[in-house]
This record gives C-alpha cells, structure tokens and sequence, in this order.
C-alpha cells in the first residue's frame, strides 16, 4: 500500500445507511443481514453518526430485558455523534493513524461541506496493503 494514495482511491460510495429514528432492533437486523459492522446515520447527505455493531451488542447484552427495549430505542440513542471524519483527498496513512487514534473500525468519508461521500473501514486498508 502506497500511504501517499489518497483515501478518494478505495473508499466506498455505496453504503448502508439508516435514519436515526429506526429502531435498534431494525439496525440490528440490518447490519446483521447486510453483514456490515457500522451503520452510517444519516439525514439526507448529512452524517448525524455512526452506530456500530459492538456497542450496539453490548448494550444488548449488558441485561437481556434489554432485548424488549430494542425495538422501542432508536438508533439516535445509542449512536455515536460527531464521529471522527476524514477528507477524500487525505493520504491513507492519515486515515490509518485516524482510526487507531479513536479507535475506530471505519471512517466516514466527507466533502469540505461536510455531505457524506463515502465511508473507509479497516477491511479497505487492508485489501490496499496487501493488493487485494
């Protein structure tokens, strides 16, 4: 992997989005079915957060009445906002040190307005490293 090649090269314009008022059970069987671990939340092109599949199993699992809660809790209630965001023009080796900084599984992508255009995830990283 080239870590001067810019983020815009292997990112992922298409996505699994979710409204934030679905429920949490929904997002569960969204990103369960869709095998995805990170549900970007949006409205519009605007990126409210990002749920991901860990913490959205983990407070599952914290008490099982919970699992009765899943479907009247939104996903506006467990999401994380304001996530960590990186430009389509930063170099991968940004995007890396982004997401070992926050701990992150993925990055969404967004323009200098702030529209989402994208989303980077750690499996993108490594498909560029090892020229998958």
């Amino acid at each position: 992997m080239a870590l001067d090649m810019q983020v815009k090269q292997i990112m992922r314009r298409d996505f699994v989005q979710a409204d934030a008022e679905e429920s949490l059970g929904g997002a569960r069987e969204t990103m369960r079915l869709g095998r995805i671990r990170h549900l970007l939340v949006t409205r519009g092109d605007a990126l409210l957060g990002v749920l991901s599949y860990r913490d959205l199993l983990e407070w599952l699992l914290v008490d099982t009445p919970q699992q009765g809660r899943a479907e009247r809790l939104r996903i506006s209630d467990l999401m994380r906002e304001k996530p960590a965001c990186i430009s389509p023009e930063a170099t991968l080796a940004e995007a890396a040190d982004r997401m070992c900084r926050y701990g992150y599984g993925c990055l969404p992508v967004t323009s200098d307005a702030g529209h989402l255009v994208g989303v980077l995830t750690e499996t993108d990283l490594l498909r560029a490293a090892y020229g998958l």
